[in-house]
């Protein structure tokens, strides 16, 4: 009996959300190429990420895209991200308060029709597709209003919702790529010493971080983006994700 109640509820909280999303469609829709031809910053939350690139890019009044708990900074800069992104389930449940009150002029949330989430007033709901992809690529997607397929990182839905908003230049930054521990494709934990994973000690990755299956979304952005005339590239300072063409922060805001 307690296996039907279940059942039950986990298809009514589907349907609860399969109808928040489909509310959204239109407005999603009309984000579609709104961007189109223009430059953005991805911004990760890694420990090379400083209140001053953010306040260099407010100067230049770059475009950027902050995600999951990128306002722990707000108190050292006036920096702000344009789009606030956010799908890692665990974490928008432990912080719910804090990502109700992001301050972001647009804000997204990727969600997992059969997962019960926390209200998130203020937010667009996209549909957010887990499909396992491994050892192959995950796809991209190409109409976000449909869906955003999983990358095991939030980078990755960020950079599919930047190519569907029409940007033709993204700029990763802290974007580091490197945790104190991680999760291999054998299933084995490795841990290293002195490696910070995030710009604040207080914020500890939420989920073991799969760096095998993260390394292949951006295999698959930079396919798609090679593929449709999108420029990507990679200031983080240090890190170490090598699928980008990397380029100096102070390069990029010279040209």
């Amino acid at each position: 009996m307690s296996n039907i109640i279940q059942r039950v509820r986990d298809k009514l909280t589907s349907i609860s959300n399969l109808n928040k999303i489909k509310k959204d469609h239109d407005r999603i829709t009309a984000l579609k190429n709104r961007y189109a031809g223009k430059r953005c910053f991805i911004i990760g939350n890694g420990p090379s990420l400083t209140p001053e690139d953010l306040e260099l890019l407010r100067s230049h009044k770059e475009f950027c895209f902050g995600s999951n708990r990128v306002y722990q900074i707000y108190g050292r800069t006036k920096w702000r991200p344009d789009i606030y992104c956010v799908q890692d389930h665990k974490l928008i449940c432990a912080s719910a308060a804090e990502i109700s009150a992001v301050d972001a002029k647009l804000r997204i949330v990727s969600t997992v029709p059969q997962w019960k989430y926390p209200p998130l007033k203020g937010f667009l709901r996209v549909r957010h597709t887990m499909k396992e992809f491994y050892p192959e690529p995950p796809e991209f997607s190409e109409d976000i209003s449909d869906c955003i397929y999983e990358g095991f990182t939030v980078s990755y839905m960020c950079i599919q919702t930047a190519a569907y908003l029409g940007f033709r230049e993204m700029v990763l930054l802290g974007v580091d790529h490197s945790y104190s521990q991680e999760l291999t494709a054998d299933g084995k934990v490795r841990k290293f010493d002195g490696v910070r994973d995030h710009f604040s000690d207080k914020d500890k990755a939420d989920n073991l971080p799969q760096l095998y299956r993260s390394t292949l979304a951006y295999e698959a952005a930079k396919a798609y983006a090679d593929a449709h005339g999108i420029k990507i590239y990679n200031a983080t300072r240090g890190g170490k994700l090598e699928v980008f063409e990397r380029r100096s922060l102070e390069k990029i805001l010279e040209d």
